[in-house]
């Protein structure tokens, strides 16, 4: 599994350092920029190639999640015309009934999943590329260091050597004050220098964030629970990952470079999310129906809500009562227990209906495929050779009248 994780991003690592090769050579030897200026230069140049790269499958990504969206009503109309039906046909008439309505939207199930199995590989990429470039594996005390990709040894020790605001590359704030005198800076100036730009990233992430997350309330799926306990824990992440940046950034190896890529990558990623929104909306909007589905929607689970709270403020209103009145315990127990047993009921009244369901769609689809099977046993044509011989001598055998000596015998020519 680790093998499999790995290989891709070493694959990507020689098209982005194809790339970031490319910039450098564009900005130090046809612009004449400084090997400093280049190679930071170089950063947001890569940045920018990569994501406009994967910008068209993000687009893609975007546009069939809002044409989904968009089907939701007719789609649970789908399933509520054939969550009732117990025939061996039903399950293929609803897929048909699904496919064709996708067809006839222009909606293809795999532009939902195939267009992230792009981006997070290239993103992974442009990080380890930067990443070995600002640490490489030999330290920062070598001479010679090992190729990255397209990068030549020449090419990081250039990069080790570049100063952004006078500040050193591979250079990070929690670095031991020896580290700090090899690369001729100090604790102070490395502070002073990454600090906005981690601080800028945590920002930016955080407006992106909390702009999905008014998103994501406008195209909710109320009938999901799976959906709703995962916009509660966005929720949470949404007051603890911008965090990661500032803490990573002041006390792990976070160099000045991948704080020039954290606020480039956040910066764009904010924009492009918010561009793309604006673009959705413009082109294909929520329509009225949708709207109208999830407010529908929205409003029975806050009916299911309410009825659960109101089971279990009764259940604690019973049993605060036992104690405040103890002589009618006995009345309020058994208040207690026909409460539960009627909640439990109900629950199990809607499962096993659905179930059963299940179950006899699951047979009829077992008696169905039993008989093609004996049909087509029935319509296979006799085999060639040796089994028909046996077959043809069967027949010869049972038209021989039978001996009252002995045995039957075939009548030979």
């Amino acid at each position: 599994m680790l093998r499999f994780l790995i290989y891709p991003v070493e694959f990507l690592i020689y098209p982005v350092s194809g790339i970031m090769k490319m910039w450098h050579i564009l900005l130090h030897s046809v612009l004449g920029l400084s090997d400093s200026t280049a190679w930071m230069l170089s950063i947001f140049g890569l940045i920018i190639v990569v994501r406009l790269t994967i910008l068209p499958p993000a687009w893609m990504q975007y546009r069939a999640g809002r044409i989904y969206v968009n089907l939701r009503p007719k789609l649970s109309q789908l399933e509520e015309e054939f969550q009732d039906r117990t025939d061996a046909e039903a399950d293929d008439e609803l897929q048909k009934a699904r496919r064709k309505l996708f067809k006839d939207h222009d909606y293809r199930v795999s532009a939902g999943c195939v267009p992230t199995l792009i981006q997070l590989p290239m993103f992974m990429g442009l990080y380890q590329v930067l990443l070995r470039m600002a640490r490489p594996t030999e330290g920062l005390h070598a001479t010679t260091h090992a190729p990255i990709g397209f990068l030549t040894s020449n090419d990081v020790a250039t990069f080790l050597e570049g100063r952004v605001g006078g500040v050193p590359m591979p250079a990070y704030v929690a670095m031991t004050d020896e580290q700090f005198t090899f690369l001729n800076t100090n604790h102070d100036a490395v502070f002073r220098f990454a600090l906005p730009f981690f601080i800028s990233a945590a920002i930016f992430m955080s407006v992106n964030m909390v702009y999905s997350m008014y998103r994501n309330l406008l195209t909710m799926d109320y009938k999901s629970s799976f959906a709703v306990g995962l916009y509660k824990a966005t929720i949470v992440m949404a007051f603890t990952v911008p965090v990661f940046p500032i803490s990573f950034g002041l006390t792990g190896p976070a160099p000045v470079a991948i704080s020039l890529y954290w606020f480039a990558n956040s910066l764009w990623t904010m924009t492009q999310y918010i561009t793309i929104s604006k673009l959705l909306d413009k082109h294909f909007p929520l329509t009225p129906e949708y709207e109208d589905f999830r407010e529908l929607s929205k409003q029975e689970r806050r009916d299911r809500v309410r009825k659960k709270r109101a089971y279990k403020w009764g259940l604690r209103r019973r049993r605060l009562l036992m104690v405040l009145l103890p002589h009618r315990i006995p009345q309020l127990r058994a208040a207690n227990r026909k409460a539960i047993e009627d909640w439990e009921y109900e629950r199990y009244a809607a499962r096993t209906k659905k179930q059963e369901i299940k179950d006899k769609r699951r047979e009829a689809v077992k008696i169905k495929r039993e008989r093609e099977r004996m049909e087509r046993e029935a319509n296979k044509p006799p085999p060639p050779g040796r089994h028909r011989m046996r077959r043809e001598t069967r027949a010869q055998w049972e038209a021989v009248p039978r001996s009252p000596n002995g045995p039957r015998h075939l009548k030979r020519s």
